[in-house]
């Protein structure tokens, strides 16, 4: 009996240490077929100057309401990301080839900036 009480304990003290796992900023989700699935975007950051750039501070098309933060957890916020939403549209396992989401046209100033 003392045998079968330690193989309890350590049963039990497995099935407890697997339910107490996280991972932070890890939430899985389900979609159905033709669900929405929202695409986020995120700061910017260049191999010559190392410093962040806000996504929409360049010539990207943004929502038509404007962009808003959309942090799903503190770890996202306290490292500094800048999640925000965009103006593109997708569906799960629906193909879509070659959508317009705005036109933007670029003058010589902006051209430079983007390079």
């Amino acid at each position: 009996t003392i045998k079968m009480m330690k193989s309890l304990l350590l049963l039990s003290t497995a099935l407890t240490a697997s339910h107490a796992y996280y991972l932070p900023g890890v939430n899985p989700q389900s979609f159905v077929d033709g669900q929405q699935v929202k695409l986020k975007v995120n700061k910017m950051t260049s191999t010559k100057t190392l410093m962040p750039l806000d996504y929409y501070f360049l010539p990207f098309c943004a929502p038509p309401d404007g962009p808003e933060l959309d942090n799903e957890n503190l770890g996202e916020f306290l490292a500094g990301d800048r999640i925000e939403s965009s103006p593109y549209l997708l569906y799960m396992r629906k193909e879509m080839y070659c959508e317009q989401v705005c036109i933007n046209n670029l003058g010589r100033g902006e051209q430079k900036g983007v390079q």
